[in-house]
């Protein structure tokens, strides 16, 4: 810790034992990041998202 101007000021320093405070994930994320079936839904529900906004700007009005 350092004293700078009469504040306390915590120093960061990477990789060290304080900074590797993060939250691990819980066992219900960790299932569904794994879960195969989830996945391909997954995959299947943004490949139609993008298809539909993609739709939307290719093609529309291009005859005018």
């Amino acid at each position: 810790m350092k004293i700078q101007d009469g504040k306390n000021i915590t120093e960061y320093v990477p990789y060290s034992k304080e900074a590797r405070s993060f939250m691990a994930p819980t066992k219900t994320t960790v299932f569904i990041r794994t879960f195969i079936p989830w996945q391909i839904i997954k995959f299947v529900y943004y490949n139609l998202k993008m298809i539909k906004i993609l739709s939307k700007g290719h093609g529309r009005f291009m005859d005018e």
